[in-house]
């Protein structure tokens, strides 16, 4: 049978991956996923980098880029140092084209999604898809 928790695919022989070596992988699939909207918000992110992930995504409706988009939303992620085995904090900052309530709506389901996924790698996928749902 492959690997322990949060390593699928891993052998049985192979020592299961830190926390860091998790969240660093994590964070390199959401820099390519997200290019220039991925922004890691730790001092010394360019170096080796011993504090848990901080990170900001910049969310719009799928499928809307450039100057089309009336709709954007950053989503601030702060992960304990136990991530992913904790859910992690979110926030969500400088909302354009969405009410209050679609803002409260799209944190509520970020969160379910987080809680859904604890002890996983998330990779925030699916988030696009979210914030279209909510969008008014």
């Amino acid at each position: 049978m492959a690997g322990g928790r949060g390593a699928p695919g891993r052998g049985r022989d192979e020592p299961p991956e830190s926390y860091p070596q998790r969240q660093d992988h994590e964070l390199q699939a959401l820099e390519a996923i997200y290019g220039a909207d991925f922004q890691d918000l730790r001092p010394d992110a360019c170096g080796l980098v011993k504090e848990p992930p901080e990170i900001n995504l910049v969310l719009y409706p799928q499928g809307l880029t450039g100057e089309e988009v009336y709709v954007k939303v950053d989503l601030r992620v702060k992960c304990p140092p136990t991530y992913p085995d904790v859910v992690p904090e979110i926030e969500l900052k400088n909302a354009k084209g969405l009410s209050n309530e679609s803002v409260n709506l799209l944190k509520s389901r970020l969160e379910e999604l987080a809680k859904k996924h604890c002890g996983e790698q998330q990779g925030w996928r699916g988030l696009t898809p979210t914030l279209k749902e909510v969008q008014v």
